[in-house]
């Protein structure tokens, strides 16, 4: 006989779980007697905010569900900022946690919540109690058909103590549906092909639920001799390079101009999100002739509008096959369409305040990076003006828009992917969030350059009051010496001055063999 919690680690096993980021606890004691003897790695955070956000980045670029073990009541709180970026942004996310027994609520126990399941419900596909060790298979199976197979979102599975203790026999993974594309019924493809082919400027508009759909949106953007325009969270799913990727501006002109001046848009795993678009001077409209695809029936058109339900690879294939077997409708143009609007985009002082720094990085790192970032003034303006070329390499959260996520994103980044170079992207004010975790970097011997952007305080929230015509009053938040602060949990840390410093730096960081701090004084070092 093992105990619930040593059966329940197993069972993660037996999913293919290798990496779990948590802080032990008195009250999850027996998770880790199973991680013990499993050979599952386990990352070990300053905060339960970082684990959760390691997780989070792990799973963006690797894929899977990120996984997190937590304790009662205040772990459980503390992660659940990375559980609604997650659930904002549709990411994997399993959050283990134990729980106060039922015997025991409401009397003064410690880390008691009067309803934690309740409390992770707004921000989870679900949250589930363990009564009972027998019905872990089940339950796992279930938060592994949402990560494969729907719409993924975060889940919450929480056990109470004395379940954990309880023993019980070895368990087995519970047969799963297999993972299969779902592709829309036959009518609603052709119906989308028909329009999409009649159409004579039409364009192609990918999101987060496309981000591994790049080959496919590709294929069919050639047959339609269509441009394809990329959300932030989509960006490298088309590498910036290929012919006919508009990138991430979409609301900038004349590429904005090209979008809404189609008359056949088609819209693939995209909320339509008003931050993609939050340059135009009036609210993004879809065009009339709009197709939308999406895995989640909430976010598809009523009829007679078209909606094709289905996964994003999947339903842009058997759109090429539809629109194939209709003709090629004329010789391309596209092409130098979309090179003469990338060429010509008219960048506001936003954005162009920040293009040193921005092409600076660009400069430094290599094709296969993967950046994270936080929200911060150089990060807005990369998010358009920075290519990337690979899928599942700019993370950026917009959408919730947290501080301080891009340095143990970054974190668990690179252990998804230790063999490519991982760069964090954050300001003075964000980074304080969860500098903490440099510790963390410094013990897993992440060569890892953290790029501060110091505008002494929040300056994004300065700039705003100033032009709101309200006296700044708390965006004055820094630190007195970051390069100091990195040198004592063992890292390195420097201060740069100009475009050509931030390069070197950058390079030497790569070569390090522990992470690298960047203070990046901008007015004052010509990076604006």
């Amino acid at each position: 006989m093992i105990s619930c919690g040593q059966a329940l680690v197993d069972l993660l096993a037996q999913h293919e779980v290798e990496t779990v980021f948590g802080i032990p606890g008195v009250h999850t004691l027996e998770l880790y007697r199973g991680l013990a003897a499993s050979g599952l790695r386990h990352v070990t955070p300053r905060h339960e905010q970082g684990a959760g956000f390691m997780a989070d980045g792990w799973g963006r670029v690797s894929g899977r569900p990120g996984v997190c073990f937590v304790i009662t009541g205040p772990g459980v709180t503390n992660v659940l900022t990375p559980m609604g970026q997650a659930y904002h942004d549709s990411k994997p996310l399993l959050i283990v946690s134990a729980a106060v027994a039922a015997t025991d609520h409401g009397r003064g126990t410690i880390h008691d919540l009067p309803d934690q399941a309740g409390l992770t419900a707004a921000v989870t596909a679900f949250s589930h109690s363990v009564r009972d060790p027998e019905e872990l298979p089940d339950v796992l199976a279930r938060a592994w058909e949402v990560f494969q197979s729907a719409r993924p979102r975060p889940v919450h599975i929480q056990v109470p103590v004395d379940v954990l203790r309880r023993p019980t026999g070895p368990l087995r993974r519970a047969p799963g549906p297999p993972p299969a594309p779902r592709i829309p019924r036959a009518d609603a493809i052709g119906a989308a092909a028909d329009l999409l082919h009649r159409a004579r400027r039409p364009v192609i508009v990918l999101g987060g639920g496309a981000v591994d759909a790049g080959e496919d949106a590709i294929a069919l953007a050639e047959l339609l001799d269509a441009p394809i325009g990329l959300s932030i969270n989509a960006r490298g799913a088309v590498a910036h390079s290929h012919p006919l990727c508009l990138g991430s501006a979409l609301s900038f002109s004349p590429v904005a101009d090209m979008l809404l001046g189609s008359d056949g848009m088609l819209a693939v795993g995209t909320e339509l999100s008003e931050l993609d678009w939050w340059g135009l001077a009036e609210p993004f409209t879809p065009p009339a002739q709009l197709v939308r695809v999406d895995l989640d029936e909430a976010q598809l058109p009523a009829p007679p509008a078209i909606g094709p339900r289905g996964d994003a690879a999947a339903t842009l294939r058997a759109l090429a096959d539809a629109v194939r077997r209709l003709g090629r409708r004329r010789p391309p143009a596209a092409a130098a369409e979309v090179a003469r609007a990338r060429e010509a985009i008219r960048w506001p002082a936003s954005v162009a305040d920040h293009l040193a720094l921005v092409e600076a990085l660009d400069r430094a790192l290599p094709e296969d990076r993967i950046v994270t970032a936080d929200s911060t003034q150089p990060a807005y303006a990369a998010n358009h003006a920075m290519g990337a070329e690979r899928p599942r390499s700019w993370l950026m959260p917009i959408g919730y828009g947290t501080l301080g996520c891009a340095l143990p994103m970054a974190i668990g980044a690179k252990l998804a992917a230790p063999d490519r170079p991982v760069l964090a992207l954050a300001g003075d004010g964000g980074v304080l969030f969860t500098l903490q975790e440099l510790a963390t970097a410094r013990e897993l011997g992440c060569a890892l350059p953290l790029v501060v952007w110091n505008n002494a305080g929040y300056g994004e929230i300065r700039d705003s009051m100033r032009e709101a015509e309200i006296p700044p009053i708390g965006t004055d938040a820094t630190a007195m010496d970051f390069p100091a602060i990195a040198r004592g949990f063992g890292c390195r840390g420097v201060r740069v001055d100009a475009p050509a410093e931030l390069e070197r730096a950058v390079a030497d960081a790569l070569a390090a063999d522990v992470p690298t701090l960047i203070d990046a004084h901008g007015p004052s070092a010509g990076l604006t």
